[in-house]
Parts: C-alpha cells; structure tokens; sequence
C-alpha cells in the first residue's frame, strides 16, 4: 500500500462530467480507471479492476443506480465516494458508513475526498464516516 491512491475508478453516466474528473485526476498525477458511464461496465471493472478508490455517481439514468458497483466494491474492500446531486435521505441503499459528496466537485474536492477515504485502513480503525 503506498502513502496515496494510484487508481481511481470513475463511475458517472453524464459523459462530460465522467471527463472532467477524469482530466482532473489524470492531471494531478493518478491513472483513471474508466471513466464507465454504464452501470454493466461498471461491474465488469468493479469486479476484475485493480483499484485503490472509486467515485461513483448513484443514478446511472433509464433507472438504474450505482447499487451493485458499491456492493461489489465494499465486497472487495475497496473504499468509494457516492458523488451526485441528491441528499443522503433520498437515496434509499446508502448505508450510514457511506460517504456521499454533493456535485459539482471541484479539483480541491477530490484531492479531500481521496484524503478522507485514504488509506482504508486508517478510516476502517476510526470508525470514520459521513
């Protein structure tokens, strides 16, 4: 495990804020797994991506939510970020260790979220969450 992330796995349906991050994070130095867009991809890369931390927006849109990429990750111990535009309350399978973040997010944003989520372990023995 190093001092800092290395691969950030981005799941977000609207493509152009899914580049956005994606330029962001590539800029200051970290390799972007995805970004995915749809909710099949993102399993597939949940399940056989090797990934330090994962941002990923709860709608996936027709319907669908990010729902089983969070199980897949949590099932993996990899530690994520809900990022979108709803509050906690009205997402129905966010559990309270859960940490959401509220779009838009911003350059600094993302450097304190990789922060608090980083490393895993250090969170996991504070008992940390949102």
């Amino acid at each position: 495990m190093t001092d800092q992330p290395q691969r950030i796995f981005i799941v977000e349906d609207e493509v152009i804020i899914a580049f956005e991050m994606t330029d962001t994070l590539e800029d200051m130095g970290f390799e972007v797994i995805g970004p995915s867009v749809h909710l099949e991809d993102a399993k597939d890369k949940a399940k056989d991506e090797d990934i330090d931390v994962a941002f990923i927006d709860v709608n996936l849109g027709a319907g669908k939510t990010s729902a089983p990429v969070a199980q897949i990750l949590k099932d993996r111990g990899i530690p994520f970020v809900f990022i979108t535009a709803y509050d906690r309350a009205e997402i129905d399978f966010v559990s309270v260790d859960d940490r959401i973040a509220k779009k838009p997010v911003s350059r600094d944003m993302l450097l304190r979220l990789l922060r608090d989520v980083w490393p895993p372990r250090k969170n996991q023995a504070s008992g940390a969450s949102n």
